[in-house]
């Protein structure tokens, strides 16, 4: 399995978002409902990550607690170099949960970004953020 995030917007009333992961272990997907204006800041907030390597955009949205699912992506630099993962926290309606990492480049998340921002303005759209195999460190 490649190692990707999805997340396909729909502006409605109310405005939705599907989201599903995976890496090479595991796998998850959820839906929430949405203010249009989370994504708008959190797409503004991923187009200037990272600034340093203990930066950090969370997103977040439904509760973790509901039975209605919930979702929270975690954008971080998992070590000094500056290599960027996404911790991915899902749960659906079935109460199904699933946390694991994807690690990506930095091109990927600038083409992620960029298809987040069409997708707003256009009301609906897929952005996929692709990842990558884990790196290994030679000790």
């Amino acid at each position: 399995m490649q190692p990707r995030l999805e997340i396909e917007f729909l502006r409605d009333e109310p405005s939705k978002i599907w989201i599903t992961a995976c890496n090479e272990d595991f796998a998850g997907k959820t839906e929430q409902y949405l203010n249009v204006q989370l994504l708008e800041e959190f797409a503004n907030q991923l187009s200037v990550f990272p600034q340093s390597n203990s930066d950090e955009v969370i997103f977040k949205t439904g509760d973790a607690d509901s039975s209605y699912g919930y979702c929270e992506l975690k954008f971080h630099c998992f070590d000094s170099v500056g290599h960027t993962a996404v911790l991915v926290s899902v749960s659906n309606d079935n109460a199904y949960t699933a946390k694991f990492t994807v690690q990506f480049e930095a091109l990927a998340l600038d083409t992620f970004v960029s298809s987040i921002k069409f997708s707003l303005k256009s009301g609906s759209g897929v952005s996929e953020l692709v990842g990558i195999k884990p790196y290994t460190q030679n000790v």
